[in-house]
């Protein structure tokens, strides 16, 4: 075993150091604003935000799960992620797969066709019209799924990823008579888990955070996911605040969006210990390779 020298103890004992103090700027915003939660709305008023409140109140989450809203919220966005997360992953695989086989034709024309609405758009008005017009999405939960199925981004990051599967396994499964989807399925979906994880990641927090599909296309309080609730709310707190209705000072508005915030992040924070060890070599592979 190597045996360190003072140099590089001290080396390592710096970059520990360095790491720390990093981490601790990265938690301290994350604690003083779970504890503004915590705060009365007086104390934040007249002391501002403090690591230890002068006065805890409970009102503000009490009145978070009080609202009937914040579960119908949680429910939609939960279908939405966890449907629009799936079909996305097959749709950009499918065509990350495809373009990532050589002897396809037209190959680099469909790539093309991937890349150009990345660069250049139509405009809000035609995507709308053919959303509502065309689709007729408008008030289905389908309105808050299909308009971010498919995002050229991720296609290339799996077109990127594919490329670097060996093309001799893929001729072994068909020489044992394997079609190109059970090629896929058995093959290339298993020996591509870092990619998958890692956009499946991408279009989570996609689906999770979208608030504008509700706000262009739903108008049924039932299906409002929970961000554009958060929306809602914040609009309204402000507005409060503002004409000092409702009680004024007695009202939580700053602590009720901070407690809102946190009620709203909680199956993301948990989902990221879950993809993070695949995080990394997909992203790095996905995006060079290729």
């Amino acid at each position: 075993m190597h045996k360190r020298s003072p140099s590089e103890r001290i080396a390592q004992l710096f970059i520990h150091l360095i790491l720390f103090a990093f981490a601790v700027c990265c938690i301290y915003p994350f604690i003083v604003t779970f504890m503004v939660s915590l705060s009365s709305e007086k104390s934040i008023l007249f002391n501002g935000y403090q690591l230890i409140p002068e006065q805890f109140s409970t009102l503000a989450y009490r009145m978070v799960f009080q609202n009937q809203f914040i579960y119908t919220g949680y429910g939609v966005s939960i279908l939405v992620t966890v449907v629009g997360t799936l079909l996305s992953l097959f749709i950009c695989g499918m065509a990350g797969y495809a373009m990532s086989i050589q002897r396809v034709r037209y190959r680099n024309v469909v790539a093309m066709f991937f890349y150009l609405p990345m660069i250049f758009n139509a405009g809000t008005l035609p995507w709308y019209l053919v959303c509502t017009q065309f689709l007729h999405l408008q008030n289905t939960v389908w309105a808050l799924i299909v308009p971010l199925l498919v995002s050229p981004f991720n296609v290339f990051l799996m077109r990127n990823y594919f490329a670097t599967v060996p093309a001799s396994l893929v001729e072994s499964a068909e020489i044992d008579g394997c079609g190109v989807m059970k090629t896929f399925v058995k093959i290339i979906i298993p020996l591509s888990k870092p990619i998958i994880a890692t956009v499946a990641l991408f279009i989570g927090l996609m689906y999770w955070n979208d608030w504008s599909s509700a706000l262009w296309f739903i108008d049924n309080t039932h299906l409002y996911p929970l961000q554009y609730m958060l929306y809602r709310i914040k609009s309204i707190m402000d507005f409060v605040r503002q004409n000092g209705a409702m009680g004024g000072t007695d009202m939580p508005a700053a602590t009720f969006q901070v407690a809102t915030l946190f009620v709203t992040i909680g199956p993301i924070v948990l989902l990221y210990p879950f993809v993070q060890r695949y995080f990394v070599k997909g992203i790095m592979v996905g995006a060079v390779k290729g």
